[in-house]
């Protein structure tokens, strides 16, 4: 099991244009790292590859968490009714946080193991958390970050 302690605390004094703007910058931080966990797999290194997701994995729940405190709370006090789609994208950190809990480790022993398949299936296993956590990001940048940025405006008092 991976050591998963967030250890930052939520800053809800922060703008949230500010806060979209760092949670943007930490999107280009881990695609960086999603880059090297490409070619780690390329190479057959899968065993690096889960190592660099297991380093990076306190970010990443650190930034699911401060998305769904502070991003949902905003839209669901001031968007509700458009709130659909920004859910079901909050939602998909349900299997983010699985694979983080569960996932890394099993590919890492999968890695040593003199099992082809079990090699084979560790490599397609990282390779579509890779593609999901791209799409994810994705989706952040088109629906939930500019959804959270007008429903804001709107709840501004004027």
């Amino acid at each position: 099991m991976c050591s998963m302690t967030v250890s930052r605390r939520i800053n809800f004094d922060e703008p949230i244009p500010r806060m979209i703007k760092r949670l943007k910058s930490e999107h280009v931080f881990f695609e960086s790292k999603l880059v090297q966990i490409d070619n780690n797999i390329r190479r057959n290194n899968i065993k690096q590859a889960a190592q660099t997701v297991q380093d990076i994995s306190d970010k990443i729940i650190q930034h699911a968490v401060e998305e769904e405190a502070r991003l949902m709370r905003v839209i669901m006090n001031n968007a509700k009714d458009e709130s659909s789609e920004s859910i079901k994208i909050m939602q998909e950190h349900n299997w983010v946080m699985n694979f983080l809990n569960n996932s890394v480790m099993l590919i890492k022993n999968a890695a040593t193991s003199s099992d082809s398949a079990e090699y084979e299936k560790a490599k397609v296993v990282l390779n579509e958390f890779v593609d999901n956590l791209r799409k994810h990001f994705k989706e952040e940048e088109q629906i939930v970050f500019p959804l959270t940025l007008r429903s804001q405006s709107a709840g501004e008092p004027r």
